[in-house]
């Protein structure tokens, strides 16, 4: 089978590493202010996928931690953040104050952290997207899911209806003195929705 493909001009793989870098400074201001840390985000890639390969992006039968933000407005779609699953107890740490755990299941506490620093994550990648698309995005308050990367992929697939058949990845590096957290930043538009931010970014 033909695997499928987005083919970028220039401008538009310009236009997303200068969304990527966007999305990493205000990330990086907003979750240094509220953890009273230095926060450093690095974004080594940023480009689309086929929505099939998500889930082995993310791990495939790893344990992973997701946060799941559907945006309304003008661009419906919905924002995945997915971090392995020590490592979302590591990002929870940094707000709680406490030793990060290696439970393997999460806290109220822990969950709560998250979806407080999904939110500040969310609204700062949105930001960067807004700076291109010019449209208006409002996100909901984070759903904090844990499973199998796959079987969450296939779960929120399944809950969505008439997805773009690719996603935006943003893969995002969050440094503290002491920690380093990887985590997944995915975009999945509607199939209008992926064909106008792709026209948005075409003259960058």
């Amino acid at each position: 089978m033909e695997k499928k493909i987005i083919k970028l001009s220039d401008s538009q793989k310009d236009a997303l590493k200068e969304i990527g870098n966007i999305c990493a400074g205000n990330a990086a201001t907003a979750l240094s202010q509220l953890l009273n840390k230095k926060i450093e985000i690095e974004v080594p890639q940023v480009f689309f996928i086929p929505v099939e390969e998500v889930s082995s992006v993310i791990g495939g039968d790893r344990l992973v931690v997701g946060l799941v933000v559907k945006i309304l407005g003008d661009f419906p779609s919905v924002i995945l953040l997915i971090f392995p699953h020590q490592d979302a107890l590591n990002l929870a740490s940094l707000l709680t104050g406490k030793e990060p755990s290696n439970r393997a299941v999460i806290t109220e506490m822990e969950r709560s952290a998250l979806k407080e620093i999904g939110i500040i994550i969310a609204n700062a990648y949105l930001q960067a997207l807004i700076v291109f698309i010019r449209w208006g995005l409002v996100p909901t308050v984070p759903e904090v899911i844990e499973d199998m990367a796959e079987a969450m992929i296939d779960y929120i697939l399944i809950e969505l209806s008439n997805v773009s058949p690719f996603a935006l990845l943003i893969k995002s590096e969050f440094r503290e003195r002491t920690t380093k957290i990887t985590g997944h930043f995915f975009l999945i538009p509607n199939p209008k929705g992926l064909e106008l931010f792709l026209e948005a970014i075409r003259d960058f």
